[in-house]
């Protein structure tokens, strides 16, 4: 049986009966809080009457214009050149300057990217696009709690403003970017991985969908997937090998699903937009950044570029450009404005060599510089601020437009009451999970996801408030959850 079952009674008929009476459905109830939820996340647009903006959503807006320029050209039968350069007609949005569909030398997500271009509105604020990212929040949200604990009016209501008033995970939905998706694969897959038979399979579908979507939306997603699934499947061999209790017959299909379909669904647009299999097609090198960035690669091009001849020896003879990750990658002398694509596809496939290789001759200090930061970055979760606009040039393309205008009060308030709400729902956690053996799995899994966050960003990018923000408000969100399923429980038992 699944470890949750056994909140609800003390022998196997009652559990059965207590399964089938408190089945999470998708009903007017579910469908009545997520309309709530969805609202309650809604309060940024109230006090800023926008999106938050950074550099990386209008990029993500002009990769999804290219995309969705090139597919209707090809639809409608138009001329495509040999670089995917489209040929203006009626009906079809302006060419980009920027597409370049086969000789792309750097791109975000597909999905995402087309994502962005189509809820664009209105006026390509991106508002659409970030009300949909609250409303898979907020459907992630009433799952967990319905799943563990029900749908009670009166304290699903009360966890609902709680959630959204001290967490980031408001300010992380409507941040135009896909970063709330990385929060929602961790939440969603617990759900499917221990809480799946307590789901009717619509919502298991709702889960497993936006899971899928989260794969594709950032390459980052990937290995956050691939860790879950690897501890889901590792939990259900453990229960069924060691513990003898197997589980319902097809947990681990729904374990597998989020992985195996977004990871396929990635292959298969990187095959048709960039002629290549792969997961990570045209990805900009962001770990080789990183590790410029901190020291061991800069040291050791700067110490083996002679007799090694790597393509970013080539393109910097003279040595590598001066500054942090952002200007290596993107600053006037960073490698996306030198490099031509040819080169960046070397220098992305040297890249995993160049960054092993540093991190062997300086092993010390790669473990201890990486060992901090993932300290730093488990800490760091204040919600990314209102400081930029978009605004469209005369081509009609939105443009970053830094304003520094917005208050950022509500902001505040919210990174106070999220450390808050996170340490007493972490002490609370802790210790639910030393008296009740039930739930451990449970926690354990959410635990060890947040912790894959903080390594997978660490890793391959650098520290960010906005990384770890995007996922710690599902610590204060569980204890709610498993707070009333406790509860019930003990009322049931008493």
């Amino acid at each position: 049986m699944n470890e949750l079952h056994n909140l609800q009674a003390g022998n196997a008929s009652t559990q059965a009966h207590a399964a089938t009476e408190r089945k999470l459905r998708l009903d007017r109830r579910f469908l009545a809080f997520t309309l709530l939820a969805t609202i309650l996340l809604s309060w940024p647009l109230l006090a800023f009457s926008r999106p938050s903006y950074i550099q990386d959503s209008a990029a993500y807006y002009k990769g999804g214009r290219a995309a969705v320029t090139f597919v209707m050209a090809k639809v409608q039968g138009l001329d495509v050149s040999s670089d995917g350069q489209v040929a203006s007609a009626p009906g079809l949005p302006a060419p980009p300057p920027e597409h370049s569909a086969k000789k792309a030398s750097g791109v975000r997500s597909i999905t995402y990217s087309v994502a962005t271009y189509l809820l664009s509105a209105p006026a390509t604020t991106l508002i659409l696009l970030t009300i949909f990212q609250a409303l898979c929040a907020a459907i992630v949200i009433v799952a967990t709690l319905g799943a563990f604990g029900g749908l009670p009016t009166r304290r699903t209501a009360i966890s609902l403003v709680l959630i959204a008033s001290a967490t980031t995970v408001a300010p992380a939905s409507y941040l135009a970017v896909p970063d709330i998706f990385a929060g929602l694969l961790i939440g969603a897959m617990v759900l499917l991985i221990a809480a799946w038979t307590r789901l009717s399979l619509g919502i298991r579908l709702l889960c497993t969908g936006i899971a899928a979507f989260a794969v594709t939306a950032h390459a980052s997603h990937i290995p956050l997937a691939a860790g879950m699934t690897a501890l889901g499947l590792g939990w259900v061999a453990v229960k069924r090998f060691y513990f003898h209790d197997p589980l319902p017959r097809w947990t681990w299909a729904w374990v597998v699903a989020p992985l195996l379909i977004g990871g396929m669904t990635t292959v298969a647009v990187n095959r048709v937009a960039f002629g290549e299999t792969s997961l990570t097609s045209k990805r900009y090198p962001f770990a080789l950044a990183r590790s410029v960035n901190d020291g061991p690669a800069r040291w050791y091009l700067e110490k083996h570029c002679p007799e090694l001849k790597y393509t970013i020896c080539t393109l910097y003879p003279n040595g590598l450009p001066k500054g942090g990750a952002l200007e290596f990658l993107w600053g006037p002398d960073g490698i996306v404005n030198v490099a031509t694509a040819e080169q960046l596809d070397r220098i992305r496939a040297e890249e995993p060599d160049i960054v092993l290789a540093a991190a062997k001759e300086y092993s010390w200090f790669e473990v201890r510089r990486i060992s901090y930061n993932i300290i730093r970055q488990l800490v760091s979760f204040r919600p990314y601020p209102y400081e930029a606009n978009l605004v469209l040039d005369e081509s009609g393309t939105p443009q970053l437009n830094w304003s520094r205008e917005e208050s950022p009060v509500p902001l505040h308030v919210i990174s106070i009451l999220t450390a808050i709400s996170v340490a007493l729902a972490t002490l609370w956690l802790g210790w639910t999970f030393i008296k009740e053996r039930e739930v451990r799995p449970v926690i354990a899994l959410l635990f060890l996801g947040i912790l894959g966050n903080a390594v997978t960003c660490t890793v391959l990018s650098a520290v960010a408030q906005r990384y770890q923000a995007r996922v710690i408000w599902l610590i204060p969100l569980l204890a709610l959850a498993l707070y009333g399923a406790i509860r019930d429980r003990r009322a049931t038992t008493a």
